[in-house]
């Protein structure tokens, strides 16, 4: 029973850094349609492709990350999405024009690859046939 607290402790703690971690990106969805000519911008179909740049970045990179998670630990590699989305929320601010944004967002679609990924792995690191389920609804209900 000890081993399933520690493993509950440690499935919350990656789902709390997720949902921390994605306040950027959400922040996106709402404010980037309102104020695109604040950001930069010059119209709603840059808003568009900013905004799912994301996602066309993270098909190629899963195998990619899947692998690097062979060599590295899931906390680490848990640590290096959490900078990279630090990184990319704070550079919201100062970022200018379409060229930015669509770097910022394809770095953001490296780290939420990295971190949901990773939080996958912990979960089948820590759990068993009988809990996987549990474990997962625990990540998803969290961090969403």
């Amino acid at each position: 029973m000890a081993e399933k607290g520690r493993a509950s402790r440690q499935v919350i703690v990656i789902s709390l850094i997720t949902a921390a971690c994605l306040i950027g990106d959400s922040m996106l969805y709402i404010v980037l349609p309102i104020c695109f000519a604040q950001a930069g911008l010059s119209s709603l179909w840059e808003v568009g492709i900013i905004l799912s740049v994301n996602r066309l970045v993270r098909l190629p990179l899963n195998p990619a990350v899947g692998w690097l998670y062979r060599h590295i630990s899931d906390r680490t590699g848990i640590f290096i999405a959490t900078v990279l989305a630090t990184i990319t929320t704070f550079s919201y601010a100062f970022a200018d024009g379409f060229m930015a944004w669509l770097f910022l967002r394809c770095l953001w679609g490296i780290s939420w690859t990295l971190l949901r990924l990773g939080g996958f792995y912990c979960i089948l690191n820590v759990s068993s046939d009988d809990n996987r389920g549990y474990f997962m609804g625990l990540y998803n209900g969290l961090y969403r």
